[in-house]
């Protein structure tokens, strides 16, 4: 029988091992030979493997507890060059793997898809993973949401508690706490901390990517809340465009919010300070990706469904199926969509999820959440 190779992309959430325990565990009873490159396909091209085939069943269900990707790695590369794919070739062929299963963000999808086109002889089944809840279809029928994006909310949910703590007792010279959550393009985290607020009891604006405005629009809402409350809580996407960034990026191209020459929660903070308005920011950056609760319902969901979508993914492979993504649909039900239908699979929070120039999101959205949550 032919073996596996198991390979991890982009940047990480709280239950990514949890699609690889279920991978390894499904595998594991099968007696099949599994690698992965470290990292990822870029430690793969230059022979650094693991082979994860002996793992204990207790080494795979502490990895399936783990946040983050540090038993593998992730990598991130630029679309392979005639050269690397050949080079791919011939390591798959000695190592006699013909079943690939590569779990990522939209950049790890496309190359999964390129990848496919240009060895028809591998099989390739790809596993969703991305915080940012952008992969999926516009309307959230064939991909409700992304494991790890009901984690990392729930993630923000405890530290809005925190951060409303500390701006009730900091008010009187720290009058704004600005706070940048995940989010490249996208405002599906960041517009989640409505969801905790929903009676809108809290001084709070919500900065999304998708309804994204000047400076002098935020300046006279921020004034306007703070007359009203005295103080004020600015939740922004790391996307949300208030100036030069000086960004770095990564091979795929893509910014690199947290290796960039400044962060966009700090230019806003700055804007503030040169207002007169005291302010200060809260960025946790990684954390929003490795933090993890103990015996938490959201996380236990989303565990769960990530293990589920690793175990589907082994059992379509060993049916003969391939080119497929492994999904979770309207109904939370574990499906699967095919390369063709999936090329263009990204998405932003459509405008009926946002209540434009009010740095609010709409009901839809919470009723959304609701659905997520449920």
């Amino acid at each position: 029988m032919s073996n596996f190779l198991i390979l991890m992309s982009g940047g990480t959430t709280p239950v990514i091992n949890s699609t690889l325990a279920g991978i390894l565990k499904t595998l594991r009873k099968k007696k099949i030979k599994v690698f992965s490159g470290s990292p990822g396909l870029e430690g793969f091209l230059r022979g650094q493997i693991k082979n994860l085939s002996n793992l204990s069943l207790a080494k795979i269900k502490k990895m399936g507890e783990t946040p983050g990707s540090h038993f593998i790695g992730t990598s991130r590369l630029t679309k392979l060059n005639a050269i690397e794919v050949k080079k791919l070739k011939s390591i798959l062929d000695k190592k006699n793997i013909t079943n690939i299963i590569n779990i990522g963000g939209n950049g790890t999808l496309k190359q999964s898809i390129y990848l496919a086109s240009t060895m028809p002889e591998i099989n390739f089944i790809s596993c969703p993973k991305t915080v940012d809840n952008d992969l999926g279809d516009v309307n959230f029928k064939k991909m409700l949401f992304n494991p790890g994006f009901i984690s990392c909310i729930e993630i923000w949910k405890f530290f809005l508690k925190m951060i409303n703590i500390e701006n009730i007792g900091a008010s009187s010279h720290d009058k704004i706490i600005i706070s940048q959550t995940f989010g490249r393009e996208t405002g599906f985290i960041c517009g989640s901390l409505r969801y905790w607020d929903k009676n809108k009891k809290l001084p709070m604006m919500l900065l999304l990517p998708e309804d994204n405005t000047d400076f002098s629009k935020i300046l006279r809402t921020a004034k306007k809340i703070l007359k009203e409350k005295g103080r004020l809580m600015i939740f922004m996407s790391e996307g949300f465009k208030v100036g030069n960034i000086k960004p770095t990026k990564d091979k795929s191209g893509q910014i690199m919010y947290g290796s960039s020459g400044n962060t966009n929660c700090q230019l806003l903070n700055n804007k503030f300070i040169k207002k007169g308005i005291q302010s200060r920011i809260f960025n946790p950056s990684i954390l929003q990706r490795v933090f993890k609760f103990q015996k938490n319902r959201a996380y236990e969901k989303d565990k769960n469904i990530a293990q589920k979508i690793g175990e589907t993914a082994v059992k379509t492979l060993l049916n003969k199926k391939k080119s497929l993504l492994v999904s979770l649909d309207q109904n939370h039900k574990i499906d699967l969509i095919q390369y063709k239908n999936c090329e263009n699979f990204t998405r932003k929070m459509p405008n009926k999820f946002i209540l434009k120039n009010k740095f609010d999101v709409s009901k839809s959205f919470l009723k959304y959440l609701d659905k997520v949550l449920k």
